[in-house]
């Protein structure tokens, strides 16, 4: 019996150990520009207004990239999506963008980005 609750520990604590370990990975892979990424480096808000700005980590250029924001309130329940186009990026090229937060969504605590954009 004993055995059988050492080993489980083993494995939870292996599992967490994994989950962490891929978890601090992915940032330090988007930063150093491995993949074909446009990466949303910082954001602000001003009031209603989110302003913003990506980075193209790719060696490749990316035409019409875009950055949809997904509004969280307090609790991270969705309000909802807004799209802001920033526009053709060269390989390592950033270009600021600036989004007028609709009435619905200003009472957002939290924000997550999505980029997307047409690969040459």
């Amino acid at each position: 019996m004993r055995l059988h609750s050492r080993i489980g520990r083993c494995v939870c604590m292996g599992l967490a150990v994994a989950i962490f370990a891929v978890a601090v990975a992915q940032p330090a892979r988007a930063a150093a520009g491995k993949s074909r990424d446009l990466v949303v480096l910082e954001h602000e808000r001003w009031l209603d207004t989110l302003k913003g700005t990506v980075k193209n980590y790719s060696k490749r250029p990316a035409r019409e990239g875009t950055v949809i924001v997904k509004f969280l309130d307090k609790k991270k329940k969705a309000l909802g999506t807004q799209r802001v186009n920033v526009g053709d990026l060269r390989s390592g090229d950033q270009s600021s963008w600036s989004l007028a937060i609709s009435e619905k969504h200003r009472a957002a605590a939290h924000y997550a980005f999505e980029t997307h954009a047409l690969w040459d």
